[in-house]
């Protein structure tokens, strides 16, 4: 009987070209989209999964009161110490440090800078699943003079895993012992690293780290099977309390697995992070493979008629209604199996392109591919059951008696139910189309806003220790170049400063308020060489040796400090008491999602990150290159680390921009499976209303008129869609933007636009099958009668 079921199915398919063509390509175009979606969701929930213990490795997190609740990730050296020496639920403490700053190896007679590695205490190899392929995990970090390479990055620079023991160079003098080799860390992990050095070289590096303020380690603190954290936690933080009775700050402990996901924070509590994404694109590919379902589901009943003598024959000879049932159910899985292969080759051969798109890294591997078999699988089943059933329903319901005599009417019910699925569909692609509008105005609105600095035509170079030793015969030199309008310094990147201070102060500054202060320490002639303005004084100036004790200060602090008329006025900082020297206009240092905080900017012309070059427009290859001579000149054997201030704006806003263009392609996805569908019901219905229209052509009907008879109840569908779209649109889009600080304005015009858009892309849709019908010889659709 399975056999017969399979051999009428694939009759019929073979019958039916046209729509099974329209219906597996509409189903196959959607499950593609989706498995894209749905193997970037599997990725990314997949990172840090592979740790064995993860479940029993927590971070250490710490809530600063800053004038405001700060959560921070890392926490002081000693904090991690003194909890594991106190609390035996906890058995290990691993400390990990990253830093950006470079170290020097050699390949050959080429220098090369490397910056992804970490410093790890000599545990973490012991508590984390990165396997020692050569060497002891247990004391390969022990030494201060150690080092553990991974694989490729050994094979990179010394053509061997074979090092174990073995000394060699880095930052041209500091000789290190290589302790053990490690495996490739794999994708899917947060801490990324090519090679690790033990925490104790780090400590003799940056003595301030022993510092009980200074928060700038991750603690990952191992805990004991069934540990009750809750409890743990509140115990930490009255242990905590004791170390530090008068500030107010928190101690918790957030899961190792979870943080990737969850790393954002309000009010000392996680609040999101990636996982929003995730659950984004997840009801994402949900609702394409809706929307392609919806297809499926609309051209089958569309098609009810042409199978009731079948079902009416079944019918007489015996058949049940379950079991036209299933036979309709598996023609619907049969057709999506097909649709899911197509679909399926369509991923295989476009995921390196979409790896690219979205920075992953997917492989098919053999236990992935079993993975992803089995989400594709579900994804048949799944999709064939519930796009199958209500068609199946319909056509089994059919009554021998009605159909045998001529009556193949599936009924006004299956007809409501069809134009309820294209309103569905349109409500879906109308909610797309505006959120790609809306997502597309908002990038457009922070890459042109004005930031309050000019980003444009600014090379900065990150500084290592031999540019201090020939720093002013550089900048002399520097100077001379006809490609360099300005140079200074700075600790930060002007787009991302990272740091934050409680240490503000001012006269009359209430006792207990704390302002979060971001500090940036500079060099001279900052402001201008950064294209930013000056409201009030005066820039740090070589003129004035006492520009070493002054701060200048931005709009924000001198508004939160209730000072009109700063410049002059004393306030303490960093450097002790100062004088306020100059007030900068407002600019954006951070994500516009964040409010521009106050800022304290400092004088520091000889210990600095790094150099900002303001380059003339013009040939930048040839600009790049004078600057670089001067560095290979005169800082030999470091090679010059430069990046461009435009393309770190970009990278602030990878995220979103990713955001974007997804929102651009699943909108195209979404309007062009619609009108897949609504290509075929226009079809349909032609073929449906062929006697009709040939009457009423033969009684005097134009083209035109009858184009209008067929487009119309069509276009009141999609009309009907928008109007329900509108709202829900309106409220998504509105709670996406107010998680910036500064964005645009959602105008009504948006939703004008985006509703002309798709009822001319409805239109025609169905405008060349309804002028295709109305063109018709009336003779050929009469002539039977």
């Amino acid at each position: 009987m399975i056999k017969n079921y399979f051999r009428i199915a694939w009759r019929n398919l073979k019958r039916s070209r046209f729509f099974a063509a329209v219906n597996i390509a509409g189903l196959a175009f959607g499950m593609a989209v989706c498995m894209f979606i749905l193997c970037w969701v599997l990725d990314e929930y997949s990172v840090d999964k592979f740790q064995s213990n993860g479940k029993n490795i927590y971070r250490l997190q710490v809530n600063v009161d800053w004038g405001g609740v700060r959560t921070m990730g890392v926490t002081p050296v000693v904090l991690g110490d003194e909890l594991k020496n106190n609390f035996p639920e906890i058995t290990a403490n691993v400390k990990v440090r990253v830093t950006n700053a470079n170290r020097l190896f050699k390949k050959g007679q080429q220098y090369s800078l490397e910056n992804n590695y970490i410093f790890a205490t000599s545990n973490f190899l012991e508590e984390m699943d990165f396997p020692v392929v050569a060497g002891d995990k247990h004391t390969a970090l022990t030494a201060p003079n150690a080092i553990v390479l991974t694989e490729s990055f050994a094979k990179k620079y010394y053509g061997t895993t074979d090092l174990v023991g073995k000394i060699i160079n880095i930052d041209k003098n500091k000789a290190l012992q290589v302790a053990a080799i490690v495996k490739d860390v794999p994708a899917a992990s947060s801490i990324q690293f090519d090679f690790i050095l033990p925490f104790a070289l780090t400590l003799q590096e940056d003595t301030w780290l022993m510092r009980p303020g200074s928060y700038s380690v991750l603690n990952y603190m191992v805990v004991k099977e069934g540990t009750d954290i809750s409890r743990l936690t509140a115990k930490m933080q009255q242990h905590y309390a004791t170390l530090s009775p008068d500030k107010k700050n928190e101690i918790w402990l957030q899961p190792f697995r979870d943080i990737y996901l969850h790393e954002k924070y309000e009010n000392g509590k996680v609040a999101g992070g990636r996982i929003e994404y995730v659950r984004l694109f997840f009801i994402t590919a949900l609702i394409v493979l809706a929307i392609a379902g919806i297809n499926f589901m609309n051209l089958s009943t569309a098609q009810a008629s042409k199978r009731a003598r079948e079902v009416g024959v079944r019918k007489s000879m015996g058949a049940s209604r379950l079991s036209l049932m299933l036979q309709f159910t598996g023609e619907a899985i049969l057709m999506c199996a097909v649709a899911a292969v197509t679909a399926a080759v369509a991923v295989y051969l476009l995921m390196p392109a979409f790896n690219n798109f979205t920075g992953k890294h997917i492989t098919f591997t053999l236990p992935v591919t079993g993975k992803y078999l089995l989400l594709l699988l579900v994804v048949i089943v799944v999709t064939g059951l519930l796009a199958g059933s209500y068609p199946a329903f319909v056509l089994s319901r059919f009554l021998p008696v009605k159909v045998l005599k001529g009556d193949l009417s599936s009924g006004g019910g299956a007809s409501l139910f069809r134009k309820n699925l294209v309103v569905l569909q349109f409500v879906l692609s109308f909610i797309f189309i505006t959120g790609s509008v809306v997502i597309y105005n908002q990038m457009q609105y922070i890459y042109h806003r004005n930031l309050g600095m000019d980003k444009e035509n600014v090379m900065y170079v990150s500084l290592d220790e031999g540019f201090a030793a020939n720093q002013d015969v550089i900048e002399q030199s520097l100077a001379q170049l006809p490609q360099v309008k300005s140079f200074t310094y700075n600790s930060f990147l002007p787009l991302s400063v990272g740091g934050s201070s409680a240490d503000l102060s001012w006269e009359g500054k209430p006792d207990k308020l704390v302002v979060n202060t971001a500090p940036q320490v500079v060099g001279y002639d900052y402001v201008s060489t950064m294209g930013m303005a000056m409201k009030e004084g005066r820039d740090f100036s070589r003129d004035f040796a006492s520009d070493s004790g002054a701060y200048v200060i931005n709009e924000t602090a001198a508004r939160v400090m209730g000072m009109t008329h700063p410049v002059g006025k004393q306030i303490s900082f960093w450097k002790g008491k100062g004088t306020v020297i100059g007030v900068v206009k407002d600019y954006h240092f951070a994500s516009m999602r964040e409010n521009i905080s106050p800022m304290v900017m400092m004088l520091e012309p000889k210990q600095n990150g790094y150099l900002m070059l303001r380059l003339s427009k013009g040939d930048v290859p040839a600009q790049v290159a004078a600057v670089e001579k001067i560095f290979n000149r005169l800082n030999p054997g470091y090679p010059m680390d430069y990046h461009f201030l435009d393309e770190t704006f970009d990278s602030i806003y990878r995220s979103e921009t990713m955001l974007r263009k997804l929102a651009q392609v699943f909108a195209v996805v979404a309007v062009l499976i619609s009108c897949l569908g609504l290509f075929g019901l226009s079809v349909f219905t032609a073929e449906q209303r062929r006697k009709e229209i040939g009457i009423r052509k033969i009684l005097g009907a134009s083209v035109m008129n009858v184009t209008g008879l067929l487009s119309k109840q069509f276009l009141a569908l999609v009309l009907t869609g928008i109007l329900l779209a509108t709202p829900i649109s309106w409220y998504m889009m509105n709670n996406w933007l107010s998680g910036f600080a500064y964005h645009t304005d959602l105008s009504a015009w948006i939703f004008v636009i985006a509703g002309i858009l798709a009822i001319l892309i409805a239109l025609a849709t169905v405008s060349f099958q309804s002028v295709k019908a109305a063109l018709a010889n009336p003779v050929n659709s009469l002539k039977a009668e």
